[in-house]
């Protein structure tokens, strides 16, 4: 039986059976082309943007929001709850003109079809300053002493930070990543920072077909209220691969299992050539098959992959969790 393994070469399978998407807020309408945004007022909820859904809540009584805006709004300058809107670089990532603004708590729900390359965060103008030189609530970080100039225990470490949670379509794979916004916690002080650039989150070590994404911010300046930071992030170029439902029709049968497969993944169906490609669309096993095949899938990363059978007569695809 002839075995070919292709560990990195970037072969893809079938016509177009995954496709590069960029959601970068661009195509969101919004009704001026500069310095305006979208909160929610309009009382409509969660918004679309290609395959995935923002959430938002807009509360009427207060004419607060939470979970994510849409914004192009430029300045950099303006401290205060004012200018809750502005990215601190003053347009989206890669001079773009719209791009996402986060507050709070929110998630972003996909079809369950997307395995996520990278996201660009940075701060915004209201956050990055209020950092910077403190305000009415919220400390100046690097000193040791909070809003009220009482001893606040943190020494001058301070931190914001973003938890990136990521969840699958059936909720069995779960992973996180951490992104700070700002970090004073270095011996050295001049390493100390506050991001005031867009600055790509690598997104790649989740390694599942990503349905639910989840945000969690947290800060080192807390008071009896929680968080004493604003709790805000700017956020764009939300970059993915997308599965092509082309790949799931078949013409031929197979059967394939166990799936999930620890260790040998049994493919019973017509003879043909068996392809197994991962989510990036590399393919990283091929055998001839007759009948019956066995596959030694071990050594495998976990993770979410697609075996293809394909003779005369058609293919068939299968996916595979590992």
């Amino acid at each position: 039986m002839k075995k070919i393994y292709i560990l990195a070469t970037a072969l893809f399978f079938g016509a177009n059976a995954n496709a590069q998407e960029l959601i970068d807020f661009e195509s969101f309408n919004l009704p001026v082309a500069i310095d305006t945004f979208y909160n929610g007022a309009d009382d409509n909820g969660d918004f679309t943007i290609d395959y995935a859904t923002f959430s938002n809540m807009y509360n009427t009584t207060y004419s607060s929001w939470t979970g994510f805006s849409v914004s192009n709004t430029t300045d950099v300058t303006t401290a205060g709850f004012s200018n809750q809107y502005s990215s601190f670089v003053g347009s989206g990532a890669n001079s773009s003109v719209t791009y996402g603004v986060f507050y709070s708590n929110g998630i972003i729900v996909t079809d369950g079809s997307v395995k996520l390359n990278s996201v660009m965060i940075t701060n915004t103008t209201y956050a990055a300053i209020s950092m910077r030189d403190g305000d009415a609530y919220a400390k100046k970080f690097g000193e040791s002493v909070n809003a009220a100039g009482d001893d606040d225990g943190t020494n001058g470490e301070d931190f914001l930070k973003v938890w990136v949670i990521a969840e699958d379509l059936a909720g069995n794979e779960k992973d996180s990543v951490e992104f700070f916004l700002a970090d004073y916690r270095f011996a050295d002080n001049t390493q100390d920072y506050i991001i005031d650039a867009w600055t790509s989150v690598d997104l790649t070590g989740f390694n599942f077909l990503v349905q639910k994404l989840s945000f969690k911010i947290e800060s080192s300046d807390v008071g009896g209220f929680g968080m004493n930071t604003p709790a805000y992030f700017a956020i764009d170029d939300i970059d993915a691969v997308k599965l092509d439902a082309s790949v799931e029709e078949s013409t031929l049968n197979i059967s394939v299992y166990p799936n999930p497969v620890e260790n040998i993944l049994t493919v019973n169906g017509e003879y043909g050539i068996i392809t197994i490609t991962n989510v990036n669309g590399q393919i990283v096993y091929t055998e001839d098959h007759n009948s019956t095949s066995q596959i030694d899938m071990s050594k495998f990363e976990k993770g979410v992959y697609f075996l293809r059978l394909t003779n005369n007569n058609g293919s068939a695809v299968q996916r595979i969790i590992k």
